[in-house]
């Protein structure tokens, strides 16, 4: 998205004064200053000399120089310095107005890639930033989708599977690819033996957000992987008839949570209530047994799609009364 100009931005070309001396020569020191080991001067005069430009309105300055500084800091192991010149980076990107764009996401991205470790409070603070952030300067409350495919990427590839498939549900359609793929590999892992669990929890959500096209991407990627990898738990491919009369087929698994994302996705797309209310209850002791979080899922997807809101315990106090009234 391209972003839209602002003064102060307009006003920070590269190579400006900082006190006498141009950015690139103050880059220039920080990284001499890095490779002597001297973290803690180079990390004051990062910030002296941002807050030097701050005030003379060369906030891209600024930006270019607490991003260079975060990077080389945190290449060198330096986690909390690093991590406090990303923030305010972003501190900066919030005051001077800076939207989503291909430069302020690169920048964001480099910080986040040079976090050696992702799974600490420095890096779950900056990233928790950047989202914000991203989420109030873009066009999508949920905030950037390449962003979160970034991220999640990277996490997927650690095998920090919560974190990525927070970032994938949040992400493009390419995220739901990878969250069906990440899906399957995470299913391998040995925590759990129906591996449709893993596939629900990501896709479940993104039903749940009414991002039907990702949610349909990402469950027949996960049947694909399933199929290929392990072809003997898929028993069979029937027929499907919902009340609207539609022909459809399914894939049956020896999975029964696979088969509850199957038969519900083609459920949501026929608008039938009743074969929800039917799925849900044959489906009672998976949704409902192992992880709540399956649970209050499918009952959001209940509520968005077909206006079922979980039922209101009565007032303990106004049934007494009705009942006194009653008589």
């Amino acid at each position: 998205m391209a972003s839209r100009p602002v003064g102060n931005r307009a006003r920070g070309a590269r190579g400006g004064g900082a006190g006498g001396e141009g950015v690139d020569k103050v880059i220039a020191k920080l990284k001499k200053s890095v490779d002597e080991g001297s973290f803690y001067e180079a990390h004051q005069m990062i910030h002296s000399v941002c807050q030097r430009l701050v005030t003379q309105e060369k906030s891209s300055d600024a930006i270019a120089l607490l991003h260079s500084g975060a990077v080389e800091l945190l290449n060198a192991k330096q986690i909390g310095s690093g991590s406090d010149l990303g923030l305010r980076m972003l501190d900066i990107f919030e005051t001077n107005g800076i939207v989503v764009d291909t430069d302020s996401r690169a920048k964001i991205l480099e910080i986040f890639q040079a976090f050696q470790e992702r799974q600490n409070t420095y890096c779950e603070d900056f990233v928790r930033r950047a989202c914000k952030w991203a989420a109030t300067s873009g066009d999508n409350s949920n905030g950037d989708e390449l962003l979160h495919h970034a991220m999640g990427s990277r996490y997927f590839k650690e095998k920090e599977y919560y974190s990525a498939e927070h970032h994938f549900v949040l992400g493009n359609l390419d995220s739901a690819k990878a969250l069906g793929r990440m899906a399957y590999q995470w299913s391998q892992e040995g925590y759990f033996e129906d591996a449709g669990y893993f596939a629900a929890r990501g896709i479940l959500a993104l039903l749940a957000q009414k991002k039907l096209q990702k949610a349909h991407v990402a469950y027949t990627t996960f049947l694909s992987e399933l199929a290929s990898n392990q072809p003997g738990d898929v028993d069979s491919v029937i027929p499907f008839n919902p009340t609207t009369g539609a022909n459809d087929t399914l894939t049956m698994t020896k999975h029964p949570l696979s088969n509850y994302l199957g038969l519900l996705l083609l459920i949501v797309q026929r608008d039938g209530r009743d074969e929800f209310l039917k799925l849900l209850n044959e489906y009672k002791a998976e949704v409902y047994g192992f992880d709540t979080y399956l649970a209050q899922l499918s009952e959001r997807i209940a509520s968005v799609y077909f206006g079922l809101g979980p039922k209101k315990q009565e007032n303990p106090m106004a049934a007494l009364m009705k009942g006194l009234f009653a008589n």
